[in-house]
Order: structure tokens, then C-alpha cells, then sequence
């Protein structure tokens, strides 16, 4: 015959169910049906703290039981209130949350009403919870992809901006940014072709290819090196001249001049670059072979310098030059084909913007998709740990 519980006891196991204990844990120690002890719960929660009998009660019993019940039930609502109350003026979610984080200690049912909620709006968000935090979390990266490209001035691919997130700690693969790239309609600028400048028709003597290809440094002003390409401002050419570190990739100076003369190109921004940063005792100076820096002004500047070793690559090796051929081709795509200057002001302003998030925010792959100024500042450091 099937044992019988009383009232006291099915209200201890539910009681305890509600302070936090599992259902396997509380059959265990009493040795009770699982599915029993569910049964119990539910009806309790039914009934708001009582349970259905086939038993007929005097009236003096059903007074105290609905008497028992409500004092539970006050009791109940006390203790919601007591750990909830602060939620209650709050917005939906929170209280969804409360309840979530509660139903093991309380009633679904007396929560919501507590709280103000109905049950079905609390297990529609529960199940659909998820699903909008997923939406979300895509919303949040479609939106920082879309920044980080235009903030880029709809420079970066999707390897420069799956970069740029993991230095947010956002980790996607770069096939997932380029499908979300290509849904949101953005597209790269495309390379272009560029005109070659150099010229190596001349008689002054060159001197040897000392960098040998060697386009890594350890040092600030160790190794620089310098070319000259052409940029089209209404229907004139003009003459793009710079210098640039290969530590740390900096853009150190630049000129733009009407003329292809030694003294309004390379002169000039060789001075501007030895100003702006100091060179070491033995520095290499590596240029292609155009005439003006084989000119005897620039033999004179560089070879009257104890300091400065100068090369020149050699005849028809541009690769003896490929980092100053490769910035020539960042520039050419990414700011000068996008734009049709009709001034020298208009042309000098726009490429001395590009060059600035060129020096200080644009990632570059051959420092590890980091800035030439976050390179510069470690090797800075690293100088002043030295010294101190």
C-alpha cells in the first residue's frame, strides 16, 4: 500500500525546494519519487502555498488552511520584496533577470505577479533571450565594421579591420568580417597603376647597393630610405619627394615641388628629416638611382658625414628599393587616385592628412598591424630603460 504524506510534510519538501536544494537532492535524503516531489511543487504553486485533498475538511480546518495559506503567501511576497523590491520600478529586462536568476528559491507565478510581469511575457523572453543577444552582438559588430572602414576613409580590407577589432578583444575570422563587409556594401579602394619616375640616365658615379635588401632595423635613424614619384595636380606634374625610417616605417618628411631640381627635392627633404629625428653613427641613406641623388650636391651632403654611409640600388633592380616602391603604391591608391586636385594647396592638404593617419593610426603588416607611431614609442622605451 502506498504510503501517505500529510500536509506538513509535502509543505517541508516544497519549503525546501524553494531554499535552493535540487529535486534529486531532496529524494535522495528522503527517500522520495523524483517525479512525486515535482508533482508537490507544482501543485503548491497552483493553489498559492496549499494542496488539493480528497479528504472533506470540518470548517474550522478549511478556516485554518486558507488561513495558513495566506500567511504564507504574505510571507512569500514579503521575502520577494525584501530581495527584489529594488527592481521593481526598473525596466523589463532587469526584472526578467530577477526572476531568472530567483526561480529556484521562488514561485514563477508570485514573482511575475510581484514584479509586475505577466508569466508568458517572462518564458517568451527566456526562450527568446538568446536569439536577441545574438542579434545584438551582430548589430554591434556590423557597427563597429562599418566605423573602423570609414573611420579608415574606406581604406581598410577586411585583414586591416579584423585586425583593428582583435585590438578591441572582438575575435571573427577574417572570411566572416569580408561576408559581413560585402552585405554591408563596403568595398576597398582598388589599386591603380603608377608611373615610375626614376632616372638613372646620367654620368654622375653611384655609389654601392650597401642596404643590400635589408629592409629591417633595430634602431631609430639607423636606416632610411628615400625616392621620388610624380603626382598630377590639374594639368601639371608635380614632384612627391620623402624619406622614411625602416624601424618603425614613419613617414619622416616629405616635399612637393614644381620642379625635379636635387635642391627642391631630396635636399630639402633630407634636411626636413634630419631635423625631426636624429641619425646613428653608422646610418645607411638607400635611394634608387635618379639623378638626384647621385648629383654631387647629395654626394657632398652625405659624403662629407662620418655618420652616413650612402647606397643606391642597383641598375634595373627595383626591388633593391621595395619598401619606398611599396609606400609609393599605398599612396597612390588609398589618397592620390581618389582625389582630382585642381591646386597645389588642395593637394598638399589632402596628402599631409593622409600622411599624419598614415604615421599614427594605420595599421601596417609588416609591423605585426601595428602604427609606425606605436613602434616608435616602443623603441623609445626601450631607449629610456637603457639610459636609466
Amino acid at each position: 500500500m502506498a504510503k501517505k504524506y500529510d500536509y506538513e510534510f509535502k509543505t517541508m519538501i516544497v519549503e525546501l525546494l524553494q531554499s535552493g536544494q535540487s529535486v534529486k537532492s531532496v529524494s535522495n535524503e528522503y527517500g522520495l519519487n523524483g517525479s512525486m516531489i515535482r508533482k508537490w511543487r507544482k501543485c503548491y504553486e497552483e493553489n498559492i502555498g496549499g494542496f488539493t485533498t480528497t479528504k472533506e475538511l470540518s470548517e474550522e480546518q478549511k478556516r485554518i488552511q486558507l488561513l495558513e495559506k495566506e500567511l504564507r503567501n504574505v510571507k512569500l511576497e514579503r521575502d520577494i520584496f525584501k530581495k527584489g523590491g529594488e527592481h521593481l520600478l526598473r525596466e523589463r529586462q532587469v526584472r526578467y533577470e530577477f526572476i531568472l536568476s530567483n526561480k529556484g528559491y521562488f514561485p514563477v507565478g508570485k514573482m511575475c505577479k510581484c514584479m509586475k510581469v505577466s508569466k508568458s511575457a517572462f518564458y517568451n523572453w527566456l526562450k527568446t533571450k538568446d536569439i536577441r543577444k545574438e542579434k545584438e552582438s551582430l548589430e554591434y559588430l556590423k557597427n563597429r565594421i562599418t566605423v573602423i572602414f570609414e573611420e579608415s576613409n574606406q581604406i581598410y580590407g577586411s585583414r586591416r579591420i579584423q585586425k583593428s577589432l582583435e585590438r578591441e578583444n572582438i575575435y571573427y575570422s577574417r572570411s566572416y568580417i569580408s561576408f559581413l563587409m560585402k552585405k554591408l556594401g563596403l568595398k576597398s579602394v582598388l589599386r591603380k597603376k603608377y608611373i615610375l619616375t626614376t632616372d638613372s640616365d646620367h654620368s654622375y658615379e653611384v655609389p654601392k647597393n650597401i642596404l643590400n635588401r635589408e629592409f629591417t632595423s633595430s634602431q631609430l635613424g639607423e636606416k632610411w630610405v628615400s625616392d621620388i614619384t610624380y603626382i598630377r595636380i590639374g594639368n601639371q606634374w608635380y614632384y612627391f619627394t620623402m624619406v622614411l625610417d625602416l624601424a618603425d616605417r614613419k613617414v619622416l618628411a616629405w616635399t612637393l615641388s614644381d620642379d625635379m631640381t636635387t635642391e627642391n627635392t631630396i635636399y630639402k627633404t633630407w634636411l626636413l628629416a634630419k631635423k625631426r629625428r636624429a641619425i646613428t653613427k653608422h646610418h645607411i641613406f638607400h635611394s634608387d638611382r635618379g639623378v638626384q641623388y647621385a648629383s654631387n650636391t647629395m654626394k657632398k651632403l652625405l659624403g662629407s658625414n662620418l655618420k652616413i654611409s650612402q647606397s643606391i640600388s642597383r641598375k634595373g633592380n627595383c626591388w633593391d628599393n621595395a619598401v619606398a616602391e611599396s609606400f609609393f603604391k599605398t599612396l597612390k591608391y588609398e589618397c592620390v587616385y581618389r582625389h582630382k586636385f585642381k591646386s597645389f594647396l588642395e593637394a598638399h592638404y589632402v596628402i599631409d592628412e593622409y600622411i599624419k593617419w598614415y604615421n599614427t593610426k594605420r595599421l601596417h603588416s609588416s609591423l605585426g598591424y601595428k602604427t609606425p607611431l606605436e613602434v616608435e614609442q616602443e623603441y623609445l622605451n626601450i631607449k629610456n630603460k637603457k639610459v636609466a
